[in-house]
């Protein structure tokens, strides 16, 4: 019996130590907004929805800075990336970050209108393909 505790506990203690690992590379990862990107995407959210491109791309290895711009107050949420950004009228939102990982990831809105976590609507797709 106290073996199925040991090996439970074993696991425990290395699920922690990945996920401690994981935290912490991703914070040594990310680029100090300071620095010079690779490309600068603007993107204005207009009437809940994004105008021009649907489909943003990269290659993996960008530095990329967004500026978002939005006539209403909302949160959005680059998945895949974890990266939520904070909008409002009064000023556009800038992050930058390293396309690090491939893929195609979904970028919705998590509620417009300070009405966050009421709606996740779609507004575009980031996709990064491999150098």
């Amino acid at each position: 019996m106290n073996s199925v505790f040991d090996k439970t506990a074993q696991v425990i203690a290395f699920a922690a130590m990945i996920l401690g690992s994981s935290l912490s590379l991703a914070e040594q990862d990310a680029p100090e907004t300071a620095g010079d990107a690779d490309v600068t995407i603007e993107v204005e959210i207009r009437e809940r929805k994004v105008l021009g491109d649907q489909v943003i791309r990269l290659t993996q290895g960008q530095i990329v800075k967004m500026i978002w711009k939005s006539d209403e107050e909302t949160q959005v949420h680059i998945h895949g990336y974890e990266i939520h950004i904070p909008t409002s009228p009064e000023a556009p939102a800038e992050i930058m970050f390293e396309a690090h990982a491939t893929g195609r990831y979904p970028v919705t809105s998590h509620g417009f209108g300070g009405e966050y976590g009421k709606m996740h609507e779609m507004l575009l797709y980031i996709e990064v393909y491999p150098k």
